[in-house]
């Protein structure tokens, strides 16, 4: 290295400062990793869904971190230890002019000697104080290290007034000066960059972008860990190197400016200058990233509120549908169906188009992700239209990946009609799980899909690679149709939407219980999910299901609240079954007739 001060040698201690300065920020991004990847893949077998590549950790980057991970904690520490000498060294080395003045200081050999053993000794002490946790003597190395080259700033600097600290005579206020403000700017680059930048930022934005693992329930019942991709890992992992590598050639370049030794003032301005430009850079970078990135397209404390009032979208339902369910005694059942999602916009056009249009501007990436794709989910669960919902899921795996919504995807496609529209996110979600390890629970379950959509070959595949007994496998299902037609008030019944449902998931809306036809039903939006269809009547009433597999179902009568009111009695209903089961191409129901009691007749109009 250069023992005059120049552009050349501020960058170059700079450039060595930042190659060292990962180190320490990869370990505790890995250490961390290694902390929570194990319970995260087990919590991914356990929800017995099939993973797709957005949450799907590849074999060789798990054999790779194991790999790595299987290192001692006794040689990770030792890694460390050689890392922060380096840096301690060139710290040294910046102050000097030369080797030759600090091998000819006897006094100041020493003192050197004397300084590295109490590092190694005090390394010791704080390794065997944290119980040998590596996060815990990480950051105690990482204090450790800014004070000793504060230390090694105000003992070992020989410009100026390096004799009055060597028991000279002669003192210099710009030597103290500069010696303090060196001493400072070593300080933050041990403190600031190798403990704060690097690791801790790289977090915060992690948050930002991907949600930390949380609490998921499959409905095995079994808690795990969702939500820890490795697309989110791998940024996590880039931009904590990224932020450690810049701060760290920041202020070491300005370490190296202010300390080393200058034969002029020229020389000295000039370095400084050199220092003080990329720092500018960065500083400017990081201010435009945070206020043009994090605030303004990740939302940073932005709360959904604050969104609504900024896109003009308002709160509170913006109709109401009236829906009539079979009760198992004949008697028929009012439903109530507002339309207001669970966060509490209402379910308009509008409103759909602008919350799709926000978050397609944000890439998907934005702390208001999560709140506004489940607005997204109950408007389709509202409409009874599962294909939509798909999308939905499909968005959200692709883009913002979270294990829900694997399991919402896979609980639509078990439910719904089995249309080539469903069956082409079900070949979606095949082909996104396939190249990766899957549980024997998800290739049961892909398995029983295909077997529900009809596709023998691909369901025998999913079996076999799961080995699943042949007991357990399920054979491909044929698909019927249900046809039948709708009389209001003895005339026929257009634009009437009639919805079906799985007898089994409809027991929560049908079960009879004491006075229920006097009750008005009102379920989450988040509840009208299982609707496996919904078509709408004809100009002669007639309306007609298709590609229902052979099982049970209920149907359900839903029109305009402003047409048929919400209350207990509104009509009268005649023909409609509590179950209808499909066990040929072509179930006939007859004809459902419905007459308004509490109101005038009235054609139905159609619901929105």
């Amino acid at each position: 290295m250069e023992s005059t001060l120049s552009v050349r040698r501020v960058w170059l201690v700079g450039l060595c400062f930042a190659v060292l300065g990962m180190v320490p920020t990869f370990l505790r991004v890995h250490i961390e990793t290694l902390r929570i990847l194990p319970a995260v893949l087990r919590s991914l077998d356990a929800s017995g869904l099939p993973i797709p590549d957005t949450l799907a950790w590849s074999s060789g980057l798990v054999r790779w971190i194991s790999v790595t991970g299987s290192v001692a904690l006794l040689s990770r520490t030792a890694l460390l230890a050689v890392v922060y000498l380096l840096l301690l060294a060139i710290a040294l080395r910046t102050a000097f002019p030369s080797f030759a003045s600090l091998l000819s200081n006897r006094a100041a050999l020493l003192r050197l000697a004397a300084l590295v053993v109490a590092w190694l000794g005090i390394e010791l002490l704080v390794v065997l104080g944290s119980g040998w946790a590596s996060d815990r003597s990480t950051q105690g190395l990482m204090l450790l290290c800014s004070v000793l080259c504060v230390t090694s700033a105000l003992l070992w600097s020989e410009d100026g007034g390096a004799g009055w600290f060597l028991r000279g005579k002669r003192i210099s206020i710009w030597a103290m000066t500069r010696l303090i403000s060196g001493g400072i700017a070593c300080g933050l680059t041990g403190a600031l960059v190798l403990q704060f930048t690097g690791y801790d930022f790289g977090a915060a934005l992690y948050r930002f972008m991907f949600d930390f693992p949380t609490v998921f329930v499959p409905p095995g019942g079994a808690r795990a860990l969702a939500d820890l991709n490795p697309r989110g890992w791998l940024t996590f992992v880039g931009i904590s190197l990224a932020i450690a590598a810049a701060g760290s050639f920041c202020w070491a370049s300005l370490w190296t400016a202010i300390v080393a030794p200058a034969q002029g003032y020229h020389q000295r301005i000039r370095a400084l200058a050199a220092a003080l430009v990329p720092l500018s850079l960065v500083t400017l970078l990081g201010v435009w990233l945070f206020y043009g990135l994090i605030i303004g397209r990740m939302d940073y404390e932005r709360i959904l509120l604050r969104m609504a009032e900024r896109e003009q979208i308002p709160f509170g339902a913006a109709g109401t549908d009236t829906v009539l369910l079979p009760l198992s005694d004949g008697k028929t059942r009012v439903a109530r169906i507002p339309f207001q999602t669970i966060v509490g916009f209402p379910n308009e056009p509008g409103v759909t188009y602008k919350v799709e249009q926000y978050l397609r501007a944000r890439r998907f990436q934005t702390t208001l992700a999560r709140p506004l794709f489940v607005h997204l989910h109950d408007v389709r669960s509202m409409d009874w239209d599962p294909v939509r919902s798909l999308e939905v899921d499909r968005l959200c795996i692709e883009r913002a990946p979270r294990l829900q919504f694997v399991q919402l995807m896979v609980e639509t496609l078990s439910n719904c009609a089995v249309t080539p529209e469903a069956k082409r996110y079900l070949d979606w979600l095949d082909a996104r799980s396939r190249p990766f390890r899957q549980s024997q629970r998800a290739c049961q379950t892909m398995g029983d899909l295909y077997a529900r959509f009809g596709e023998e070959r691909k369901a025998q595949e999913w079996y076999e690679r799961g080995e699943i007994p042949e007991k357990m496998r399920r054979n491909a299902s044929p698909a019927g149709r249900i046809v039948g037609r709708i009389l209001w008030n003895g005339q026929p019944a257009e634009g009437v939407r009639v919805g079906v449902i799985g007898w089994e998931n409809a027991l929560p809306f049908t079960r009879n219980r004491p006075g229920s036809d006097r009750q008005v039903l009102l379920a989450r939006p988040f509840d009208w999910r299982v609707v496996a269809g919904v078509v709408a009547t004809d100009a002669s009433g007639r309306f007609e299901f298709p590609s229902l597999p052979y099982g049970e179902y209920v149907l359900l009568l839903r029109v305009e609240a402003r047409r048929l009111p919400p209350v207990p009695g509104v009509a009268q209903v005649d023909g409609l079954p509590s179950v209808v089961k499909v066990g040929a191409p072509v179930t006939d129901i007859g004809t459902i007739r419905v007459r308004e009691t509490a109101r005038r007749p009235r054609r139905p109009g159609g619901a929105i």
